[in-house]
C-alpha cells in the first residue's frame, strides 16, 4: 500500500504523517520488523500521533493505515507479557494502551481503519475504537481477538467495546474462541463496514471518511441495554459452555465474561477500569506464562536453523488413497496451487480418498467459508490414477501406504525409478525409521520423512524426521511445504516413533494395564480429560483406531523388547475381536451414527473383568504422565529431537497435551524431577520394573535441575 503526499509530512518512528487538504493519512510501519505491533514505546509514540490530532484543528479526517504488506496490526508485542514482575505494573501496561485508545475514539475527526492484512488484538481494538472500518479481500487479512490464546483477554478495550458494537452474543463468541474473521464474516457480524479489493482499500477508506462520525452503537439494544434478563441469561450460558470446554483450566474466557457483564451495566469508563484491575493478575499467572511460552515455541518453529534452501515445490504425488492419503490430498489442494495427483491399486480406494476430501469442503460450505463453487474447483485439482501415469512430473511425493516396510520400500522402488535425481519422497509413516525405508534407496538423500496426524486437516503438527542419509535439502523443502499447508514443524532425528508415537507408547500401555486391573473404561478417561487433555486415552485408542494401534505397538515392542515386561495385551483382545475403533463402529466405545455413545461392556468380558470399579483419578494421572515423562528424558538423550522445548511443541500439537501446563516437559519441571524419580521408584517396586526411572531422568534428579537447562541448544 502507498500513497503520493499532497502535504507536509510528519515522520515519528513507528508512524508517518501525510496531509491531503484536510484528510491526514497516518501511515504505521514499525521498523526493523515485518508485522506493526504495539510495544510500550510504540504506544507512547502513538499517543503523541494522537496528540497532533487534537491539536489539528485543520485536520477533518484521518484514515489509519500500514505500510507493512498483508499486515495492518498483529497486536501488543508479547515479548513484554513476560517482563511483567508485578500487577502493578502489568496494570500500568494495560491502562497505557486503554487510555491512548480511548483518546484516539474521541478524537473530533472521522477515523478510519484501512485494514489491509492482519489485525488481531491490540490491531482490532485500535480498529473499534476508529468510527469505521474497510477491509481488504486479501485472504491474509484477519481480524480478531486471539487474547485467550495466552491466557489473557482483549483489555484494552476489546471487552467493552466489542459488544457495543457486534452485539452481546457475537462479541462472546469472538472474545471466547479467540476467532480470527475474514472480511465477509466480519461484515456479517458488523465488525467491519465494507470488504474491498486490496487495489482499491486506501481510495475507499478516504472515501468512508465523507460518511461523518459514527453515531450510537450499531446493533440492537435488545440483548445491551433494554433486556437485564435476556443478558443474564446468555452470560449464563456462555459461563457453562466455557466451563464445560475448559474446565475450569482457563481462567481467562470466565474474567472476560464478568467483565463484559460488568461493563455492559456500569458503562465504558468503568468496564475499562475493570478489565485493567482483571486482566493485570491472569499476565502475572502460570497458565498466561506457559501459553506466552508456548507462542514464542510455535514462532521459532517458523525458522529453518539448517543452511540449505528449499526447492520449489509445483506438482505433489500422493500415494495411497485411504484416510490419510486423502486427508493429505485435500489439504495440499486447499492449501497450495500445485497440482495433486493420487494413486492407489483400485479405483475403489480413490473414489474413498476423493469422498474424504470432499467432506472436509463441505463442512467449510456449511459453514459459509467457502462456496460451492470453490469447493468444486478445488476438488478438481485432485486428479487419480492406479498407475503411475503423471508421477514422472512430480517433484514432491507423499507416501502414505499402509504401515508396512515391506511394501514402502517396493513404492519407493518404483518411484525412484520414474523420476528425477531431485524428488524428493516424504513418508507418512508413524513409527517405522526412515533410515530403514530409504535403504535400498538410490537416492537416500531424497527420502524424508513427513508425519501428519489423524485429522489431517485439523492437527496442526507435522514431525519431518531426518533419516541416517537425509539432506538439508530435503528435509528443508518438506518443512516448507508442512508450512505452507499451515502445519507446526518439529524436526525429529530418526528412530521408531519419532517423538510423539513413542512418548504415546507407554502412556497408552498404561491406560491398557490399569483398564485390565478391574477399573472402568470411564473413569480412565475422565481422569486425564480432567488433567486437561482433549480426550481420554481409550477414546483416543478408538479414534486412532484399534488396527493403527496394533501395528504401531508391535513396531515400538519389537524396537524397545528390553522395556516391554509389563505390556498390556488391551490392544491385541481388541483387534482379535476385530474392533477397529470408531472406523467400524466397534471398539473400546459403542458407535451410533459415528458418534461415540458410552463404554461397551463387552470390552470387559473379553478381558475377563468381572466387577470393574472406578480407578483412583491421582493415581492414573500419575501412572500415565510419568511414564510419559520417563520415555521423554530418553528421547532427548538420545537427541531425537534437539530441545524439551520441541518436544513439548510436538506433545501439545501432535497429542493436545493441556497448553495452560505448558507442555510435558514444562510440567516436569513444575513438580521436579527428584520427585518424579522417587514416585517412579515406588511405582516400579510395586507393579514392575516398566516404571524403572530412566538413566538421563536420574542425571537431571541428581543435579536437582531442569529439563529446559539440560535439553536446550
Amino acid at each position: 500500500m502507498s500513497s503520493v503526499a499532497e502535504g507536509p509530512v510528519r515522520t515519528f518512528q513507528a508512524f508517518r504523517i501525510e496531509r491531503e487538504g484536510d484528510l491526514a493519512v497516518i501511515w504505521f510501519d514499525l521498523p526493523g520488523e515485518k508485522v506493526n505491533k504495539f510495544s510500550s514505546s510504540v504506544m507512547l509514540e502513538f499517543a503523541e500521533v494522537v496528540g497532533e490530532m487534537e491539536r489539528a484543528g485543520d485536520i477533518r479526517r484521518i484514515v489509519l493505515a500500514s505500510a507493512k504488506p498483508s499486515v495492518f496490526i498483529a497486536g501488543a508485542d508479547v515479548t513484554e507479557f513476560s517482563r511483567a514482575t508485578s500487577v502493578e505494573q502489568a496494570k500500568e501496561y494495560v491502562r497505557l494502551g486503554q487510555l491512548t485508545f480511548q483518546r484516539w475514539s474521541r478524537l473530533p475527526q472521522v477515523t478510519v481503519a484501512a485494514i489491509n492484512g492482519a489485525c488481531l488484538g491490540g490491531g482490532c481494538e485500535i480498529a473499534i475504537s476508529c468510527d469505521w472500518r474497510v477491509m481488504s479481500t486479501d485472504p491474509k487479512a484477519r481480524i480478531g481477538l486471539p487474547e485467550v490464546n495466552l491466557g489473557i483477554f482483549p483489555a484494552w478495550g476489546g471487552v467493552t467495546k466489542l459488544p457495543r458494537l457486534v452485539g452481546l452474543p457475537a462479541a462472546l463468541d469472538i472474545i471466547l474462541n479467540g476467532k480470527q474473521l475474514e472480511g465477509r464474516r466480519a461484515s456479517r457480524v458488523g465488525l467491519v463496514d465494507e470488504v474491498v479489493d486490496p487495489g482499491i482499500l486506501l481510495a475507499v477508506a478516504k472515501q468512508f471518511t465523507g460518511r461523518g462520525k459514527r453515531q450510537g452503537e450499531t446493533k440492537t439494544k435488545f440483548y445491551i441495554d433494554g433486556n437485564p434478563a435476556m443478558r443474564k441469561f446468555i452470560f449464563n450460558k456462555a459461563r457453562k459452555t466455557v466451563l464445560a470446554k475448559t474446565h475450569g483450566h482457563y481462567p481467562a474466557p470466565l474474567k472476560a465474561i464478568d467483565v463484559m457483564e460488568y461493563g455492559m451495566s456500569a458503562g465504558v469508563d468503568r468496564g475499562l477500569e475493570r478489565e485493567a484491575n482483571e486482566v493485570a493478575p491472569l499476565i502475572l499467572g502460570d497458565v498466561a506464562q506457559n501459553l506466552v511460552r508456548l507462542f514464542f515455541l510455535m514462532e521459532e518453529a517458523k525458522k529453518d536453523n539448517i543452511g540449505a534452501k528449499p526447492l520449489p515445490v509445483e506438482n505433489i504425488g500422493v500415494l495411497g488413497a485411504g484416510v490419510m492419503g486423502g486427508g493429505i490430498a485435500q489439504i495440499v489442494a486447499d492449501k497450495t496451487d500445485a497440482g495433486v495427483r493420487m494413486r492407489d491399486i483400485n479405483w475403489n480406494a480413490l473414489a474413498g480418498g476423493l469422498r474424504a476430501a470432499a467432506r472436509v469442503w463441505k463442512r467449510k460450505v456449511e459453514r459459509r467459508r467457502i462456496s460451492r463453487g470453490e469447493m468444486q474447483r478445488k476438488l478438481a485439482r485432485i486428479t487419480t490414477t492406479t498407475d503411475w501415469t503423471g508421477f514422472p512430473r512430480t517433484d514432491f511425493v507423499i507416501e502414505a501406504v499402509v504401515e508396512n516396510l515391506d511394501i514402502k520400500r517396493a513404492v519407493l522402488a518404483e518411484y525412484e525409478g520414474i523420476t528425477g535425481e531431485n524428488a524428493i519422497f516424504a513418508s507418512n509413516t508413524s513409527t517405522i525409521p526412515i533410515t530403514d525405508i530409504a535403504a535400498n534407496a538410490k537416492r537416500p538423500e531424497n527420502v524424508v520423512g513427513m508425519h501428519f496426524f489423524n485429522p489431517v486437516d485439523r492437527m496442526p503438527l507435522v514431525e519431518v524426521i531426518r533419516g541416517a542419509k537425509t539432506s538439508d535439502v530435503a528435509a528443508v523443502t518438506t518443512a516448507a511445504l508442512a508450512r505452507k499447508l499451515g502445519k507446526t514443524v518439529v524436526y525429529c532425528n530418526d528412530g521408531p516413533g519419532f517423538v510423539v508415537n513413542r512418548i504415546l507408547g507407554p502412556y497408552m500401555n498404561e491406560a491398557g494395564t490399569i483398564l485390565e486391573e478391574g477399573h472402568t473404561i470411564e473413569s480412565i478417561d475422565t481422569a486425564m480429560v480432567d488433567f486437561g487433555l482433549p480426550m481420554g486415552p481409550l477414546a483416543l485408542l478408538d479414534e486412532v483406531g484399534i488396527d493403527v494401534a496394533s501395528k504401531v505397538s508391535g513396531i515400538l515392542s519389537a524396537a524397545f523388547a528390553d522395556r516391554m515386561s509389563g505390556k498390556s495385551r488391551v490392544v491385541e483382545v481388541l483387534y482379535a475381536d476385530h474392533r477397529y475403533g470408531k472406523k467400524n463402529g466397534k471398539g473400546v466405545y459403542l458407535y451410533e451414527n459415528g458418534k461415540r455413545r458410552g463404554p461397551d461392556p463387552a470390552v470387559y468380558k473379553l478381558l475377563g473383568i468381572d466387577s470393574p470399579h472406578p480407578a483412583t483419578p491421582q493415581i492414573v494421572v500419575e501412572r500415565m504422565i510419568l511414564s510419559m515423562i520417563n520415555e521423554a528424558a530418553r528421547i532427548l538423550d538420545e537427541k531425537i529431537v534437539a530441545t524439551a522445548g520441541e518436544l513439548d511443541l510436538a506433545m501439545i500439537m501432535g497429542t493436545g497435551f493441556p497448553p495452560f501446563r505448558g507442555g510435558l516437559m514444562r510440567y516436569a519441571d513444575t513438580i521436579g524431577a527428584a520427585y518424579i524419580v522417587a514416585r517412579l521408584s515406588e511405582l516400579a517396586e510395586k507393579s514392575g520394573p516398566r516404571f524403572k526411572p530412566s538413566a538421563p531422568l536420574e542425571r537431571v534428579a541428581e543435579k536437582n535441575g531442569k529439563f529446559y537447562d539440560a535439553f536446550a541448544r
